[in-house]
């Protein structure tokens, strides 16, 4: 498995990520067969495609910079990746991936006061 080949999806579900609501990720995470993986991520696209077309106005910087990264193309072709993917444990390991990339990525939207706790996300941008 090369890493290399999911990096759209990672970046689509930390946006879908940006306000701390991490069920897309959670529930790829848990699938395990192809067919359920496949309907969460037509069920992301579908929710982010809605978001890339009305962004909120308190949503933070770096996850519309992420947002508009990413590369509709390349995520059809990580898409069809996953598609194609003969074993469970094969599927496991890159769903695995994919959602510790997108973790990964959403603590950028997480900010983080001198006291420790945590600041809205529209500050400090």
């Amino acid at each position: 498995m090369s890493e290399e080949k999911y990096i759209q999806i990672p970046k689509m579900l930390a946006v879908l990520a940006h306000d701390g609501d991490y069920h897309y990720i959670d529930r790829l995470g848990n699938s395990h067969a192809r067919p359920l993986a496949l309907y969460y991520l037509r069920e992301a696209l579908r929710d982010f495609n809605a978001l890339k077309r009305s962004p909120p106005d308190d949503m933070h910087g770096d996850a519309k910079k992420l947002m508009h990264e990413v590369n509709e193309a390349f995520l059809e072709v990580e898409i069809e990746n996953i598609k194609n993917l003969q074993s469970t444990q094969e599927l496991r390991e890159v769903l695995s991936l994919i959602c510790a990339k997108a973790l990964a990525k959403t603590s950028r939207f997480i900010e983080v006061s001198e006291k420790g706790q945590k600041v809205e996300q529209g500050e400090g941008e």
